[in-house]
């Protein structure tokens, strides 16, 4: 059937609705009902709902034998956007609010409509207006209905990349319990662990305590409150991340609400130099580049070197995260340290800046896992780059793998180092260098060995959002 002769059909079944002839059903839809009318045979065959709830013995019926359906909780003007798309199979919600869209979306889960369902998450999902600006609202009224997840992981990807959205809203006191689970649970969450905690202890003063007048009385029933709520955060915020300064000053006054060994391991850890955590805690959070060497315009132009693109990404459409594993000043910038927080983590990408030289940068990026195995890897995809002022991009080059078979070198000794020779070489402490290889195609690194003041290892993750597109 040609497609003239699809519309035409369309728009004979779009003025059998409008026409309303030779109906045999009644919705009475909305709290002060009015009535719509429509054909069940339509209704049988497109919905699910209707399919089971037109029958023969269905009990309400008018003295014509009509269906009487009375719907009170879905309002007339989102029936009537749905007996459309049932006779036509077109729902156009683009004139539409996005409160009246998410009403759309209850009731296509009510009617067991679930194409329709999805369409709706696309066009919330793509609507930068509604959805992108302002998640929290979207997440608020979605997040206990499994079957939108698709548009709720997108909510909180939104929320994890940009987490002052829901942290420093005026409303954040107010949230349920069960939302602010969903975002700390998440390992991309990006934020620091001291400001998780001191917002979740906002949340639970405001949550659990009493106030009475100018008086603020502690009882024994608000501080049994605050410990019960207290004990479904804990597992979910990484206190071994929280500075030593931070656990002593913000988080050991409220010893009494933490577990003892909990307490115990982390002072453990702070004190005692190399230690490593004992108890079965979440690893830390891959987070967002929160970089202090370089701005987003940077991790822009990482993803074009990655994609081999021209495109210029912008903040909606960039395809990755960047997350941060390690950072020489706080984490140290020997080789054990690395390979114990970069191994195993999929593709990185590494940089440092070059001492008494504060805007040259220069790294590179590995698209495989790092090891200890005393071994080269192949690839096509891995460069290195030279940033020569940070203020100016036109400065970045980039220099492409010329014999793939040495692309990434692996040492146990060494942090990220590439090709052979070798052109760039992370020596396992301050000092890196470089050779004269020609693995990589010229970017004019500085001659032989030179130290860095820091540097930088992100993990790099496909959003979701774009992997099921």
């Amino acid at each position: 059937m040609s497609s003239s002769h699809v519309l035409e059909v369309i728009k004979d079944f779009e003025r059998a609705l409008e026409n309303e002839e030779n109906y045999d059903v009644i919705i009475k839809a909305g709290e002060e009902p009015k009535e719509l009318r429509a054909h069940s045979f339509v209704l049988r065959t497109r919905c699910p709902y209707f399919k089971r709830a037109l029958s023969e013995n269905w009990e309400e019926k008018d003295d014509n034998g009509n269906f009487i359906f009375k719907k009170p909780n879905i309002s007339v003007e989102v029936f009537k956007l749905i007996l459309k798309y049932l006779y036509t199979g077109i729902a156009d919600l683009s004139q539409h609010s996005k409160e009246m869209i998410l009403q759309c979306l209850f009731a296509s889960d009510e009617l067991g409509l679930d194409k329709l369902i999805d369409q709706i998450q696309d066009d919330l999902i793509n609507n930068e207006e509604s959805t992108y600006k302002d998640p929290v609202s979207t997440l608020k009224v979605i997040y206990q209905h499994e079957p939108f997840e698709r548009l709720k992981d997108y909510c909180l990807e939104i929320i994890s990349e940009e987490p002052m959205i829901l942290f420093s809203s005026k409303n954040f006191s107010s949230l349920e319990k069960e939302i602010i689970i969903m975002v700390l649970q998440r390992d991309d969450l990006n934020m620091e662990e001291i400001d998780i905690w001191d917002s979740i202890i906002r949340w639970l003063f405001v949550h659990n305590l009493k106030f009475d007048d100018d008086n603020f009385k502690l009882s024994s029933e608000d501080i049994a409150n605050f410990k019960n709520t207290t004990k479904e955060f804990i597992p979910l915020i990484r206190f071994y991340d929280i500075s030593r300064e931070d656990f002593y000053l913000k988080v050991y006054p409220y010893k009494d609400l933490l577990p003892k060994d909990l307490i115990h391991d982390v002072l453990r850890y702070h004190m005692v130099p190399d230690s490593t955590p004992m108890l079965n805690f979440k690893p830390s959070r891959g987070r967002k580049h929160k970089s202090i060497l370089i701005d987003n315009n940077v991790f822009m132009r990482f993803a074009k070197w990655i994609d081999k693109t021209n495109e210029d990404y912008t903040k909606k459409t960039m395809p990755y995260r960047f997350e941060l594993l390690l950072r020489g000043t706080r984490d140290g910038f020997g080789s054990a340290k690395f390979h114990q927080l970069c191994d195993d983590k999929g593709a990185t990408i590494s940089f440092s800046r070059v001492s008494n030289n504060q805007n040259q940068i220069i790294g590179g990026y590995n698209p495989l896992n790092w090891y200890q195995t005393e071994a080269y890897a192949s690839s096509n995809d891995s460069f290195i780059f030279n940033i020569t002022n940070i203020s100016d991009l036109n400065s970045a080059k980039v220099g492409r793998c010329n014999n793939s078979n040495n692309a990434i070198y692996y040492h146990s000794n060494y942090g990220p180092t590439f090709g052979s020779g070798h052109d760039l070489r992370a020596q396992g402490n301050t000092t890196w260098s470089t050779s004269n290889g020609s693995t990589y195609s010229s970017v004019s690194l500085p001659n032989n060995s030179f130290t860095i003041d820091e540097y930088e290892v992100y993990r790099i993750v496909k959003k979701r959002s774009l992997q099921n597109t």
